[in-house]
């Protein structure tokens, strides 16, 4: 049995027992009182513990995790049944809870931190936890503006007469330089990994975070003309760089290029892979996921698949784009469209007659007759896929780690904000994306040897921003950032671009019939949503790049004022 260095997430915390999700004015629970609890380091620590499942990692039987489904609302997957956000669709919510207008999580937090201080133990300790608890709220913070924009700043638990649940919204200028100044604190007061309990968040973590924060915010105020871009780009720049100075991590590699990509999704047990920042563990009898089942099963029978967009957007193996390489064989079927391709493409799709597909041979398409899951693009998902006949067995109870942060994250956050800086030269390259395209067995990208796609998603970009979006994309592909970086580069209406899937070959396809079970556009490349969504995808870049607050929250609160357009 693997060693469980998460074990911490797995504790069940009385104090949240009474918790629910509608206001910000519920107490976390009737049983704790504050004369009895607040005393010493055990309390701290178990009130923690029951922040930590805030961490999202594989699915549950209950639930899927935005690993496997994140990517949906955005251009890289194609569910059977379309996204709504995905599509523009999504409506003004009734009510809040549920992921709209929730602050539970935040009311959580500051009531740890308005009364930790009552611990009658050593200072450092107690701060140590308060950081674990800042780190938690500055993440739940930055989830919230990415969601909302303004919100409230909320430094302390609220109760039913607090004047704050009748304030306005806070802008997001301040809220975010308090998310800055938040996380920093938590930075400077948390243990070094090697002073840390295994398992804990501990000041590589928090870095982590603020690079991914900082990146998002300062990419987002660039291109959507908000002050103080060049502050958080800075910042995400200075934690990139402590974490790469540190030397304490590395890209995963081992010298096989075709294997060594998906073994940070199909691995049981991370606890050895030096690219792991923070990831989340699972074991028998604790905590367990079934997202190898659901990839090889119940998954793709949901109709889970990958966009030809996102395919699309694999260098072919000179290290040129789909649209200038001789080494590219065309869309005439998906055999041949995967060849000669960055073999991170077929460590996350399925190559035809290998893995998932070894029995059938081909995708399993509407009207294909094929006894697995439909597949709705023809690309099926192999990324956290493991082939080990016991972990899919074990249903919901496998033990399959996910990846929360990695190290690959960092180099990218680095490359990222020295081209938007204008100082991403060679020597940033290669310290940075070269060393993911090695992994990969890719020529290295060189500066003065770019040339712009002419397929590219953004014509009017410097080709170097061009190229390290692109590594973005296919390093993190089916790992739920691609709608969050598309928020941030103000580039949401490439939602609406038609969503494709590979080329219908008819002689693979004997008993599907065109515009019965499959459609497809006048080059042949299947439609899976035709006749759902005949007009196709919208993005209003007036209103989707925010979400809207619940009617019920603008009835209680007359000083709360809607999101543009909604």
């Amino acid at each position: 049995m693997k060693k469980n260095y998460y074990a911490i997430i797995f504790t069940l915390l009385f104090v949240f027992n009474a918790c629910n999700n509608d206001f910000m004015d519920r107490f976390p629970t009737d049983s704790v009182s504050d004369a009895n609890f607040w005393k010493s380091a055990k309390d701290l620590e178990l009130y923690c513990n029951g922040l930590y499942p805030f961490i999202e990692g594989h699915s549950t039987y209950y639930t899927v995790s935005p690993l496997l489904s994140g990517d949906n609302q955005s251009d890289n997957m194609v569910p059977s049944v379309y996204n709504k956000i995905a599509a523009g669709e999504h409506t003004v919510p009734e009510k809040s809870g549920n992921g709209e207008w929730d602050w539970t999580f935040i009311r959580r937090c500051n009531y740890f931190l308005v009364r930790y201080q009552n611990a009658t133990i050593s200072q450092n300790i107690k701060d140590a936890y308060a950081a674990e608890v800042t780190f938690f709220k500055s993440w739940s913070y930055f989830n919230q503006v990415k969601r909302y924009g303004d919100v409230p700043w909320l430094s302390r638990d609220l109760n039913v007469d607090s004047e704050e649940l009748f304030a306005p919204r806070d802008s997001r200028i301040l809220v975010m330089d308090s998310v800055l100044e938040s996380i920093n604190w938590a930075i400077d007061k948390l243990p070094t990994p090697e002073n840390a309990v295994k398992g804990r968040i501990n000041k590589n973590v928090a870095l982590a975070l603020k690079a991914r924060i900082c990146l998002h915010e300062g990419t987002f105020r660039k291109y959507h003309a908000i002050e103080g871009a060049e502050k958080f780009l800075n910042e995400a720049l200075a934690a990139a760089d402590i974490l790469i100075g540190g030397n304490s991590y590395a890209i995963h590699n081992t010298g096989q290029p075709e294997t060594d990509y998906k073994s940070l999704f199909n691995t049981l047990d991370l606890k050895d892979n030096k690219e792991m920042i923070y990831y989340k563990a699972y074991e028998t009898g604790q905590l367990g996921n079934r997202t190898s089942n659901l990839v090889e099963g119940g998954e793709t029978s949901l109709g889970y698949s990958i966009s030809k967009s996102l395919v699309d957007a694999y260098l072919c193996e000179d290290g040129k784009p789909i649209s200038l390489s001789e080494l590219f064989r065309g869309h005439d079927s998906i055999q041949a469209e995967l060849l000669h391709r960055d073999s991170r493409l077929t460590q996350t799709v399925c190559y035809p007659g290998k893995d998932l597909q070894r029995l059938t041979l081909k995708p399993s398409i509407p009207g294909s007759n094929l006894s697995t899951g439909i597949i709705p693009t023809g690309y099926q998902i192999i990324k956290y896929w493991v082939d080990d006949k016991e972990e899919y067995l074990r249903y919901q109870n496998g033990i399959l780690d996910a990846p929360v942060f990695r190290y690959a994250e960092i180099l990218l956050i680095k490359a990222e904000v020295a081209a938007e800086l204008g100082i991403c030269d060679q020597t940033v390259l290669d310290q940075t994306v070269n060393q993911l395209r090695k992994r990969a067995g890719m020529p290295d990208m060189i500066v003065n040897a770019l040339v712009k796609d002419t397929k590219s998603d953004f014509p009017t970009l410097p080709v170097l921003i061009d190229e390290i979006r692109r590594e973005r994309r296919v390093e993190f592909a089916i790992e739920a950032m691609r709608y969050d970086d598309l928020v941030r580069w103000k580039a949401g209406t490439l939602l609406e671009k038609e969503v494709r899937g590979m080329k219908f070959v008819q002689s693979q396809y004997p008993t599907a019939v065109i515009g019965v079970h499959i459609d497809i556009d006048d080059e042949g490349f299947i439609l899976p949503y035709k006749k759902t969504l005949p007009n196709g995808r919208k993005f209003e870049e007036n209103k989707h790049y925010y979400f809207p607050l619940p009617t019920e929250e603008l009835v209680l609160n007359p000083n709360l004022k809607q999101n543009p357009n909604w």
